[in-house]
């Protein structure tokens, strides 16, 4: 008797338990991400941890992942907008948001952010990464942008006790720390946004345009940069380079100084560089540097369910403040929010110089011809490389640019 008594009150608990689980189960979420995030680099991992470390605080929430690699990225999501199918989540790069929005692709989130009530706090460049005719259609929480490395140990070697600040500091500083060995500063020019990516700072801080490139400021931009490869302090196979090679001929001690991203830090750091940051040198002292902002954004498809937006716009959320600390922090890149990006510099200080200058940083594709940006790019980044290599003079070069950008954009 008191076996059976046993066996029924197990058969109950366990019907208890099937219970209670498939009345969990109908309470959770299921969201789907499509991001750009290989599991074996270190953002990959970042990423892995971020949605574990959401998922154990949410139960209400799962998330399935699904990796795309990065340059297949708008095709697929292009492609579910045709046929209606897409992640729920979405992730795509800045410069994308604009021809996005328009094929229909994201959703306006002008509701959520009112309800978040917090948007004053974001980075203006960060406000602008997201928006498209007026409203947000993506959520930006780690951006990045452009600074100068430059090695201490080089620079004690050739009697510089800081970093240049002017650009005609910027080129005295080059002439003193090139050597037999070194040369004093490097940028990309490659064939790539690299290209671009890197020039912009100059061309913006000078008041340049990329949409009017034969204007004066924007050819100074361009000679100016044209100096350090004609007088030798960089190399001419910057054309050759991308910011991975530029990263490595630093660590190699090959160059003294170069512009790159807060991304590269921790690489030089576990190469033993003395590594110093600084903002970007600006034309005359009091200027302030005019950077590009990186980093990609996350939207949400119109296509899925309200519930599904919901909790999608439950995990941006959390991205915008608890997750936006401890992602930046694994990836050693920058918070999105003012109030947040201190928490980040008490153990990172070398990211403060990026963070002064987001202050004034710039979205490409606001300035940058919209959804003829990337075309833009390629256009500009043809005439970098004919300046650089000596096939043209920079004012040359611009001029037939802004002569192709102008029929572009009519």
């Amino acid at each position: 008797m008191k076996r059976k008594s046993i066996v029924v009150v197990m058969l109950l608990a366990l019907v208890l338990l099937m219970t209670n689980s498939v009345v969990l189960s109908k309470n959770v979420v299921e969201i789907s991400i499509q991001d750009v995030w290989a599991d074996n680099l270190s953002w990959g991992r970042a990423w892995l941890q971020t949605l574990k470390t959401f998922e154990e605080s949410h139960p209400h929430i799962k998330i399935n992942r699904i990796y795309c690699p990065i340059g297949q990225n708008v095709e697929r999501i292009l492609l579910g907008t045709r046929t209606k199918n897409l992640p729920d989540i979405i992730t795509c790069d800045t410069p994308d948001v604009p021809h996005l929005a328009e094929a229909g692709s994201l959703l306006d989130l002008t509701s959520f952010f009112g309800q978040w009530g917090k948007w004053d706090d974001l980075f203006p460049g960060s406000q602008d990464a997201v928006t498209w005719k007026g409203k947000p259609y993506a959520v930006q929480f780690t951006t990045n942008t452009l600074a100068l490395h430059y090695n201490k140990d080089l620079f004690a070697k050739a009697g510089l006790t800081r970093p240049p600040e002017t650009w005609d500091e910027l080129l005295e500083w080059a002439k003193r720390l090139t050597t037999s060995d070194t040369y004093g500063f490097a940028f990309s020019a490659i064939d790539t946004e690299e290209a671009t990516w890197h020039f912009a700072p100059f061309l913006w801080s000078n008041g340049g345009d990329l949409l009017d490139l034969s204007k004066p400021e924007s050819v100074q931009a361009l000679e100016f940069l044209t100096t350090f490869v004609k007088e030798g302090y960089t190399s001419r196979d910057v054309v050759n380079w991308n910011q991975g090679d530029v990263g490595v001929q630093f660590r190699l001690g090959r160059v003294a100084m170069m512009i790159h991203g807060c991304w590269d830090i921790p690489l030089s750091e576990e190469a033993g560089i003395n590594l110093g940051i600084a903002k970007i040198p600006v034309p005359k002292k009091g200027m302030n540097p005019v950077v590009p902002i990186g980093g990609e954004t996350f939207a949400i498809s119109p296509f899925s369910s309200p519930e599904k937006q919901k909790a999608a716009w439950e995990f941006l959320t959390w991205m915008l403040e608890e997750g936006m600390v401890e992602f930046n922090q694994l990836v050693n890149n920058i918070p999105t929010r003012r109030s947040i990006a201190p928490s980040v510099i008490q153990t990172k200080p070398l990211l403060q110089p990026y963070i002064e200058e987001l202050e004034h940083g710039v979205n490409r594709f606001t300035v940058g011809g919209g959804e003829n940006y990337t075309k833009v790019s390629i256009i500009t980044r043809a005439a970098i490389q004919k300046a650089l290599i000596g096939q043209t003079t920079p004012e040359k070069a611009f001029k037939e640019a802004a002569g192709e950008i102008k029929k572009l954009m009519k």
